[in-house]
């Protein structure tokens, strides 16, 4: 059966028992992101059910209905729809309420089910029913922790504090280890489908933003790949829609792919300019400097662009990306990919203080500017404060201004001037500021909110 047709079809297939005609289309529905359609699809068959006969299938009936509403509004990310009066906001009308609520009829209408000797096609029904409500019970577990996960993201975002990436990683890995491997009836698969899919693309996103922090090229270059192919591959679930004008006329065809998806999206474009602007000089070994020019222009931003307007507006001798790569291996240094089995020098002495992006001179240690950079690197502060630093000039170094700020858990944005500047110089710090904000994912995650859409 294709796309198209298990969107229309509501009819048994020959030799199909009714009840799992109508759960195969409603699952496949939902997983197209029908939502409306399979709300009416088993509206439409509870309607016309007389419950006397099989309360227990009127009851599934009535729990799939609220679960396509739910799976709308999820999708939609409602629940992180912002409300002046949160005071007047009934709890139970919250997305987690509404969940927890089938998640109890899920399970009340599963082990209500007592195994009996007949073989009835009435029993042998309502058997499947207590397993598919069985395996829901996951399915529904596992959407209450992803909408925890995506406020605590929109959270994380807002505060505009340290993000522990490493421990979301974990977070996103549980929600898949402990409840989606679970739901797995050939009838909900649909289902198990995009799930997987949402949880699998959040998981690479997020890998790639912690191996960025440590420089690992290869490795975040293959979760970004990954991600990508699962992003495509849940789009093509979605069957395209058609838009008609006024008079009825066909006008094309558009994917009506949910906000969720769109978000995700937006993070993996996000994180492809920001691979763009830490792996520069890897990747400009790899093509001509007009062509990565024109690539990372069509990011949804241009890091290395900003920095050199920044950079030409302000005169600024230098703007470091620099990581700090103790506990790091050698091979680290090179950039790029290398052998895991070639030998690498340890790392000794500000060698663990590495230039990774450098503009206008390549990537290369200054010994002028070194000890002082590393020495606020060490530096206790807080994570989103801009750090000043200013040297006067002397027969070995000319008099100097420094401005710090950490953009990732290894990674600090430095600028120098060779001449004194204000310490509040606000194009300086601003600049500073913003390049931070972006480079630790915090727009983005708080960005969540303004996808969301009654």
């Amino acid at each position: 059966m294709s796309s198209q047709d298990s969107v229309t079809t509501q009819l048994s297939s020959p030799g199909v028992p009714h009840e799992e005609s109508i759960l195969d289309n409603y699952f496949e529905l939902l997983s197209q992101n029908h939502c409306d359609k399979a709300k009416e699809l088993v509206d439409s068959e509870k309607d016309g059910h007389k419950f006397s006969y099989a309360a227990y299938w009127g009851e599934t009936l009535q729990c799939l209905s609220q679960l396509a509403t739910a799976e709308k509004n999820y999708s939609h990310l409602v629940f992180l729809s912002q409300k002046r009066f949160t005071q007047i906001v009934r709890t139970k009308d919250s997305a987690k309420s509404i969940y927890s609520m089938l998640l109890q009829e899920f399970q009340r209408m599963e082990n209500s089910f007592a195994p009996s000797l007949s073989r009835s096609i009435d029993a042998e029904s309502e058997q499947l029913l207590a397993h598919i409500n069985g395996q829901l019970c996951y399915f529904v577990r596992a959407r209450i922790r992803l909408i925890e996960f995506y406020e605590q993201l929109a959270g994380l975002g807002a505060n505009r504090q340290a993000v522990n990436f490493e421990d979301l990683v974990v977070v996103c890995e549980e929600i898949q280890n402990e409840y989606i491997r679970e739901f797995h009836h050939p009838l909900v698969s649909p289902l198990r489908a995009v799930c997987s899919f949402e949880c699998d693309i959040l998981c690479h996103l997020l890998r790639a933003q912690v191996l960025m922090s440590t420089w690992s090229y290869l490795p975040c270059v293959v979760q970004l790949y990954h991600a990508h192919s699962k992003l495509n591959s849940w789009s093509d679930m979605i069957p395209m829609k058609e838009v008609k004008t006024a008079f009825g006329r066909s006008t094309g065809k558009i994917s009506p792919l949910p906000p969720l998806y769109n978000w995700l999206f937006k993070l993996k474009g996000f994180l492809l300019s920001k691979f763009g602007f830490y792996f520069y000089d890897t990747l400009a070994k790899q093509t001509v400097p007009a062509e990565l020019k024109v690539a990372l222009s069509k990011c949804p931003e241009d890091f290395v662009g900003k920095v050199q307007a920044f950079q030409k507006k302000s005169d600024a001798s230098d703007v470091y990306l620099v990581l700090n790569a103790h506990g790091l291996t050698g091979h680290v240094r090179e950039g790029g990919y290398h052998h895991p089995d070639k030998y690498a020098e340890p790392l000794k002495g500000m060698e663990t203080y590495l230039p990774i992006f450098s503009y206008p001179h390549e990537r290369v240690i200054n010994v002028l500017h070194w000890p002082n950079i590393v020495m606020l690197i060490n530096t206790d502060s807080e994570a989103d404060k801009v750090r000043f630093f200013y040297e006067k000039l002397t027969e070995r170094r000319p008099h100097s201004s420094y401005f710090i700020v950490r953009a990732d858990s290894r990674i600090s944005l430095v600028v120098v001037f060779e001449c004194k500047k204000n310490e509040k110089d606000s194009s300086i710090n601003s600049f500073m500021s913003d390049m931070a904000t972006q480079l630790r994912c915090q727009n983005v995650m708080a960005g969540i909110k303004s996808f969301a859409r009654s």
